[in-house]
């Protein structure tokens, strides 16, 4: 019927996908997917948009629900209208579904796996999204399956997935006539999938954290501070409570240094640790100085900075990480430069000054970072540095001289989202980064869950609990020269080339479409 196939379909299509992200992790689901659409792909295409939509609809409302606890926690808002934001940001997130639909009609929807993946792909990349995700992410339960991402990146993981499970779907559409009329097309399917095992059996080899003669070792402590947020609703924290908690992240580096059973390089502390600007507060600065220099290690922490006034008389800050040396000086400094809107900034702020007064205000207004460094151990090791959301977006370290660095640290506070599976889906949708780059990445966070991820894309640490102080001691092995791969190179170009090639098809279409319609009968 018109109620099953335009509406209950759509909604178990949304639910078999959230179904394959964090925290469910169910990836088996994700194959029912294609035949929910087969029935979708039928109706008229006003009917296939809306069903599409809602598919995308609940796939937001069921992977992104913790948007509700930012707007109810941060934003003052009560349970009700938190819903509402929720329900508002999937209406008009992942939109690439509906483009997928009306390509799939445009190019034809009895098309094999591949052409339905490519499409699926030129449509999610177009596709502009608050949090960046892409289904591809979804692999990260087969790991095996996620290793191409050095060859063509996190929407290459997309194609894989999108074509991995239509293939079950397209085999039993043609099954009585398979051998007869599709042997070229299995054996494509077959040889694709035998690539995408055989490739990621051999990455899975290659890319760990064993030691070796030829490895050099860097000591990491990561510290998960669980500073307190000061909520929109809530007591702002006195200064003694808050030197009392940084007092607590200084003991617990030091725990941490002393617990380690190898030497300790460099510590890190997460995004929002330190309550206090550091270079504005002597006597927070001394301590975390005294800390490198007493155990000799490289210290980097998050902090505001704030460099003074503009010519508006307004403070100018940053969002910035601080990298501290063995002699406890400050070596370098990276200011995040991807802002979250109506977290750090408020946008058309000048533009709109009624919005500042209107909105909450734990909103902040940091100013964009301009440069993308790099840091050094002692000239052994260097690493990339990434600030919270950074980590998620595909393409962002290109910009940086990626090409020096042996691993990447990502510094976050979670804290926003409550204890959900935000934190969760985040690690999730930052996991591509370590396989496109094949660099191990340190992910620290404020509330958790932290944890430090090989090359490959495993978890090689413990991953901690949300919303407690804990540290993690492990060694990175490191390869002597950083590996340099495909996707380094390439970047995101493929999918533009295909979108590119789509593009044109459909102009070419649908200009002898309508010239067809104006000759005469």
């Amino acid at each position: 019927s018109s109620i099953v196939t335009g509406w209950l379909y759509p909604v178990l299509g949304g639910v078999s996908i959230f179904l394959a992200f964090e925290r469910f992790n169910l990836l088996p689901t994700l194959f029912l997917l294609p035949f929910f659409l087969d029935h979708m792909r039928r109706l008229p295409l006003k009917q296939k948009l809306r069903a599409y939509w809602v598919m995308a609809i609940v796939t937001n409302l069921g992977g992104f629900y913790w948007i509700s606890n930012v707007a109810r926690d941060y934003g003052g808002l009560p349970p009700v209208a938190s819903w509402g934001v929720v329900l508002v940001f999937g209406l008009f997130n992942n939109l690439n579904f509906v483009l997928w639909a009306y390509l799939e009609r445009f190019f034809g929807e009895r098309a094999n796996p591949f052409i339905i993946a490519a499409l699926f792909c030129v449509a999610e990349q177009l596709n502009p999204q608050v949090f960046p995700w892409y289904l591809g992410t979804a692999l990260d339960s087969a790991l095996v399956l996620y290793q191409t991402a050095d060859l063509f990146g996190v929407i290459g993981l997309s194609f894989v997935a999108v074509t991995l499970i239509h293939i079950p779907w397209w085999l039993w559409r043609h099954r009585k006539t398979l051998w007869r009329e599709h042997r070229f097309p299995l054996a494509a399917q077959l040889a694709f999938v035998l690539f995408v095992v055989a490739y990621g059996v051999v990455a899975l080899q290659r890319y760990g954290n064993q030691p070796g003669p030829d490895k050099k070792q860097v000591g990491i402590a990561l510290i998960q501070s669980n500073t307190s947020l000061e909520k929109y609703y809530g007591a702002r924290l006195s200064d003694a409570e808050r030197l009392a908690e940084f007092q607590a992240i200084v003991d617990l580096s030091q725990k941490a240094i002393d617990a380690s059973p190898t030497k300790v390089d460099l510590v890190v502390w997460p995004e929002g640790s330190v309550h206090f600007p550091i270079l504005n507060s002597p006597l927070v600065f001394a301590k975390i100085a005294r800390l490198a220099r007493d155990n000799r290690v490289y210290v980097t922490a998050g902090s505001a900075e704030i460099e003074g006034r503009n010519a508006d008389g307004r403070w100018v800050y940053y969002n910035t990480e601080f990298v501290l040396d063995p002699r406890g000086e400050i070596i370098g400094k990276y200011r995040k430069i991807v802002l979250l809107a109506f977290g750090e900034y408020i946008p058309l702020r000048d533009k709109l000054p009624f919005l500042e007064k209107w909105l909450p205000d734990t909103i902040s207004n940091f100013s964009r970072g301009q440069t993308k460094p790099i840091f050094a151990i002692d000239e052994k090791a260097h690493w990339l540095p990434l600030i919270c959301y950074e980590d998620i977006i595909s393409g962002f370290i290109n910009g940086f001289d990626h090409r020096r660095a042996d691993f990447l640290v990502n510094i976050t506070n979670d804290g926003w989202f409550g204890k959900s599976s935000a934190s969760h889906l985040h690690k999730q949708m930052a996991r591509p980064r370590t396989v496109e780059y094949r660099k191990p990445m340190v992910r620290a966070l404020n509330t958790g869950t932290s944890q430090i991820i090989d090359a490959a894309g495993r978890t090689i640490s413990k991953e901690t609990e949300q919303y407690v102080r804990d540290y993690i001691d492990l060694t990175l092995n490191l390869p002597q020269a950083p590996p340099v791969t495909l996707y380094s190179i390439i970047g995101n170009a493929p999918i533009y080339l295909v979108i590119a090639v789509v593009a044109l098809l459909w102009l070419r279409k649908t200009f002898f479409a309508r010239q067809r319609q104006k000759r005469p009968v």
